[in-house]
């Protein structure tokens, strides 16, 4: 987990890969197909990989060489999209991370990192929020954070872990 979260406290956030793959139709237009059950967080050349795990219940969090997906379908092309464009306010500064809010935190082994959501406050004061479901990872700002809390049950307790990174 340190590694990880050092990982985090010494850098910036380059970049973030949505990975998928490319196929061709019969016309030969090629489309992208995002498989949002994989996303992967650059920071200065380092990946962390953010995986949506157990039945979709989870997420991972760990250390990647490189953007890896598995895809189970035929005559498709393996394909990853920068889209840190999209999710940054400004993709132009520094997207340095201040603090995580960790929701139900459990670290089983020293190379993983399992939550049930994951907050991302950049020192620029954007909130990125993840959470992972069915069709995949969602991701975004406190519109995202919102729908995922009225879709708890109302039994689910949340066990809060915040870690900042500017102390």
């Amino acid at each position: 987990m340190k590694e990880i979260l050092d990982i985090i406290k010494y850098s910036f956030i380059d970049e973030i890969y949505l990975t998928g793959f490319v196929d061709t139709d019969d016309t030969g237009v090629t489309e992208f197909t995002a498989l949002m059950r994989y996303l992967f967080f650059e920071f200065n050349g380092q990946l962390l990989k953010i995986e949506s795990v157990e039945q979709y219940s989870k997420l991972s969090i760990s250390q990647a060489i490189s953007v890896q997906l598995e895809i189970d379908l035929e005559d498709v092309i393996p394909a990853k999209s920068r889209i840190s464009n999209i999710i940054f306010n400004n993709p132009l500064i520094d997207n340095k991370v201040a603090e995580i809010e960790f929701y139900n935190l459990q670290v089983d082994n020293l190379n993983e990192i399992l939550c049930d959501a994951l907050k991302i406050i950049l020192q620029n004061k954007q909130e990125i929020f993840l959470d992972p479901s069915f069709l995949g990872i969602n991701i975004g700002p406190s519109d995202v954070e919102k729908l995922w809390r009225d879709n708890l049950a109302e039994d689910y307790v949340v066990t809060l872990t915040r870690i900042n990174f500017e102390t």
